[in-house]
């Protein structure tokens, strides 16, 4: 593992497969060190692929969707693998339009389905795409979706937009055992 220049932040690279690499993207208050990413990268590790983190927070003061659209921007063009999946939490999903031109498949976690562009972004995915969000969470609206037949859409029952059940530490972890599994699952699927 080592760091990597991103320009305003750093990266960390994973190295295995150099031909295959995750770009794990940090949501607003969800860094990559958090669970859901932190085990979404053990998995891609446990394939054998690739990872690159952004180490990043969004800071006081810019635009949100311009943050996580850049900082996903530099991320893809730093890998040189052939085949890259993004993985990324909330507002990482404000650059689902532009993985959706460079036709990469991606794994949504808790995407913001209350904004209009990203619900249209993700409804022109190229590639498959994995979307997970929790009947709790007020920015889950998977009913807004168009769906192309690339969308795999999973709803996790009475979970938070943390895909935690508030105060039930054990269905949480539950949950993120779910959540695991799917991302595996989809991992597989791939190659």
């Amino acid at each position: 593992m080592r760091r990597v220049d991103l320009g305003p932040c750093a990266g960390l690279l994973h190295e295995n497969d150099p031909e295959r690499c995750v770009v794990v993207l940090p949501g607003m208050r969800y860094t990559t060190q958090a669970p859901l990413l932190w085990f979404a990268r053990e998995i891609a590790a446990a394939r054998g692929w690739s990872a690159l983190e952004v180490l990043d927070s969004l800071p006081e003061g810019d635009d949100p969707f311009g943050w996580a659209r850049d900082r996903a921007r530099r991320a893809l063009d730093r890998v040189q693998a052939g085949e890259v999946v993004v993985i990324g939490k909330s507002l990482a999903s404000a650059a689902a339009g532009l993985v959706a031109d460079r036709v990469l498949p991606a794994v949504w976690l808790t995407p913001l389905l209350d904004r209009t562009r990203v619900v249209d972004d993700l409804s022109r995915a190229a590639r498959p795409a994995l979307l997970i969000g929790g009947s709790a969470d007020e920015v889950w609206v998977p009913d807004a979706l168009a769906d192309g037949g690339l969308l795999q859409v999973v709803q996790l029952d009475g979970l938070d937009h943390s895909l935690q059940r508030p105060g039930q530490p054990g269905a949480s972890l539950d949950a993120l055992r779910a959540v695991a599994t799917r991302i595996d699952t989809f991992l597989e699927a791939l190659g």
